[in-house]
């Protein structure tokens, strides 16, 4: 594979500010990129529940991600002197957008130089968001085939709140969206192989939760990478104190974030998480549902709901165990540094932006933010895609960000010897003209607005398809390169998205084989980058 890296964030903005230690923005943050030792030894002043920990980590792997090298992560995870670079993705649908991919790829980057930096043992932890009940955020992705992109979907109900680690997936639907996924992808010598995987796992009743680690741990097999359901019952026993603490420090909490948001606002970063006063930030579990905590004078309610509890009430019940609670977009991060030994977290763009507003809700607790670090940007190339840009010498990073739309109409225009737009619009304007003089004259004849608007809309109709057909035969003259170029622009920009943010893994698998995600992480893994960088691989 031949690698070249870049940088693409737009500067100005937040992510560069940040980037380039501007001290406005990273006031907002406990520790600079550059603070690997001294984030190292405040961790140290910490306990953690490691034997639970690992025992709750050893479960989960030996059912979806039974890896001998994911098992020795975790057995290091019980050294006191041990911490983890960690980051998470929701449950997504064959795993989701490539961002997923290139997050664990971020994270078992960040993780191998730390634990160089420190000498100290640095867990790579992957947590999937399974709390999350958004089902029409996970239940879909995108694959491509030369100038074709394609939606691959499956039915949901979207009316009930079922977490992901709880709604289990039709194995019927999702047998027939597999299917349609590879019928869209052309035939490989990889392709019975991984439709074999695929097919295999739904053998078993899988939930988006596990399915989605079943599928990672294929991918990243022998990294290293330890997965953590986030609602792994286990793990939320040994939360269940710090839920019970976050119920009786919730105005706190709440006005911690309000007051760090407005100024924020203020400051012109915009909202990155909704300002709601009443927000509790903390979700309610009731059988598969969950539902989001509204603050009142005297308690808690259910928002949109009836149940309502004053402070003692729910938080004498959490501790007990008798009410489950799951965190939000605000929450989340602090439970996280309660929960494991966190040195860095690796951040996505908007990760970056909501972390920012919640350094008060850290100290709080007693905790400093961990170093939060933005994930690597990885673009795949496969080998025509890189012909065609070297044949017709695009530049790679520009069509990364801005696809082919603008070089396909340049290539239609320099084909014109006419500028036939022009000469239809000259014509349309001209027996537009003529027809309304034509009406004038004619307006003693009863009833002939309607005869006269019947014939002009036909008139007109007939030059637009007129217009339509020259307008193909135009493209005709250039066509093989423009399919050239929305090839380039399906896998590069896809429906005007980056790469990373809209196709599946699963379409570079099946050209490239079912390693090649460990065989890119260990490319990756050896590269001395900077935060935020673009990689772009040509495979």
């Amino acid at each position: 594979m031949q690698v070249l890296t870049n940088t693409t964030y737009e500067k100005p903005s937040f992510l560069h500010s940040y980037i380039k230690h501007d001290a406005q923005v990273h006031r907002y943050f406990d520790y600079s990129l550059d603070d690997t030792r001294a984030r190292y030894d405040e961790i140290t002043k910490y306990t953690y529940q490691r034997t639970e920990l690992t025992s709750a980590l050893r479960a989960f792997q030996e059912n979806y991600h039974p890896d001998p090298s994911a098992y020795a992560q975790i057995e290091r995870l019980k050294d006191p002197t041990s911490v983890v670079v960690v980051g998470g993705q929701q449950a997504g649908f064959l795993t989701g957008p490539l961002y997923t991919v290139n997050k664990i790829i971020s994270i078992l980057h960040e993780a191998k130089r730390v634990e160089r930096a420190l000498s100290k043992p640095v867990i790579p932890l992957f947590w999937i968001a399974g709390e999350d009940h958004d089902v029409d955020e996970v239940n879909h992705t995108y694959v491509h085939d030369k100038e074709a992109v394609k939606r691959i979907r499956l039915p949901e109900r979207n009316d009930v709140k079922t977490p992901a680690s709880e709604r289990y997936i039709d194995p019927k639907a999702a047998k027939e969206q597999v299917l349609t996924l590879f019928k869209h992808l052309p035939e490989t010598m990889y392709t019975e192989s991984l439709l074999e995987e695929l097919l295999n796992d739904l053998t078993k009743e899988v939930t988006y939760t596990t399915w989605c680690a079943m599928i990672l741990h294929r991918l990243f097999e022998g990294t290293g990478l330890v997965l953590m359901d986030a609602a792994d019952p286990s793990i939320r026993e040994i939360e269940r104190p710090i839920f019970a603490d976050m119920v009786s420090q919730n105005e706190r909490i709440r006005a911690n974030f309000l007051e760090t948001a407005r100024t924020f606002q203020q400051e012109g970063y915009g909202e990155p998480i909704t300002i709601e006063e009443e927000n509790a930030h903390l979700f309610y579990h009731d059988g598969d549902q969950r539902f989001l905590l509204s603050a009142t004078e005297t308690g808690f309610v259910e928002k949109n709901g009836s149940r309502t509890w004053t402070k003692e009430e729910l938080s004498d019940a959490v501790q007990a165990g008798n009410i489950q609670l799951s965190n939000n977009v605000v929450t989340r991060p602090v439970m996280q540094d309660m929960l494991l030994p966190v040195h860095t977290f690796i951040a996505g763009p908007g990760e970056l932006k909501y972390w920012s507003v919640l350094k008060d809700i850290f100290h709080l607790f007693g905790h400093h933010m961990p170093i939060i670090r933005p994930r690597l940007q990885v673009t795949l190339l496969s080998r025509s895609v890189s012909k065609w840009l070297d044949h017709y010498e695009l530049d790679l990073v520009r069509v990364s960000q801005q696809g082919t739309e603008e070089l396909r109409n340049q290539v239609i225009n320099e084909s014109k010897v006419v500028d036939h737009e022009a000469l239809f619009e000259h014509v349309s304007h001209v027996v537009n003209n003529e027809l309304n003089d034509m009406l004038q004259k004619l307006a003693h004849i009863e009833q002939i607005e309607g005869i006269h608007e019947t014939a002009k809309s036909k008139l007109m109709k007939t030059l637009g398809h007129y217009e339509a057909r020259v307008t193909k035969k135009v493209e005709q003259k250039q066509a093989v390169k423009l399919s050239r170029l929305l090839m380039i622009e399906a896998e590069m920009k896809p429906e005007e998205s980056l790469q990373e943010r809209q196709l599946n893994v699963y379409s570079f698998l099946n050209a490239h084989g079912g390693d090649l995600v460990k065989r890119i992480s260990h490319i990756v893994e050896e590269l001395d980058v900077d935060a935020a960088t673009h990689i772009y691989l040509k495979l």
